[in-house]
């Protein structure tokens, strides 16, 4: 699946493989996981945009800002995602475990995300994981339509948004594993 979104997108390759080396890293700091549930956690991360093969490429690779329209056909790529794992004729055991990631890693904290306006614990934690995971991917990684943020920067913009966006207890373990983060980062910007 990923190589087929690859091909359509990209850029989604390598963010969805940074996404889920992050947050794994994140979800082992919490120590909740087992090593088992951290391997399937990871491999459902690798497919958390999955949906983004149902996207019309002109949306997809816009090298301007999205209009509010367009925006609108992005967000469904989380429910795209999810119908088509939902789809299957056989769900491999880290999809079972880990499907909400696919479907709800755009909800915030605060209940102000898509597609279901989820809030706070109502948020399932693996979901909680992978939406920092992701915000700091993105806004770390150039876009056809805009620059790469600075990792302090980004890092920055996720502590101040703790309470909204993420999870204000996950933002102190996410402080903790920031520094593997940028040596990740480090030999990303290598490549």
């Amino acid at each position: 699946m990923m190589e087929i979104l690859e091909l359509k997108d990209p850029y989604t390759k390598g963010h969805s493989e940074r996404v889920a080396e992050y947050a794994t890293i994140l979800a082992e700091e919490s120590r909740i996981y087992t090593k088992k549930d951290l391997e399937n956690f990871y491999l459902a991360c690798l497919l958390h945009d999955v949906g983004k093969i149902g996207i019309p490429d002109e949306i997809l690779n816009k090298d301007s800002h999205l209009t509010n329209e367009e925006y609108s056909v992005i967000k469904k790529h989380s429910l795209l995602g999810a119908k088509l794992l939902n789809n299957l004729s056989f769900t491999p055991l880290f999809i079972h475990e880990h499907r909400s990631i696919i479907r709800s890693h755009h909800e915030k904290w605060d209940g102000s995300g898509y597609p279901d306006g989820l809030k706070g614990h109502e948020i399932p934690l693996n979901v909680r994981i992978v939406s920092i995971a992701d915000a700091f991917d993105a806004m770390t990684s150039t876009r056809s339509y805009r620059n790469a943020l600075s990792a302090e920067e980004a890092y920055k913009r996720i502590i101040e948004g703790a309470g909204i966006q993420f999870d204000p207890s996950l933002i102190e373990t996410f402080q903790k594993v920031y520094p593997k983060w940028i040596e990740l980062l480090k030999n990303k910007n290598n490549e």
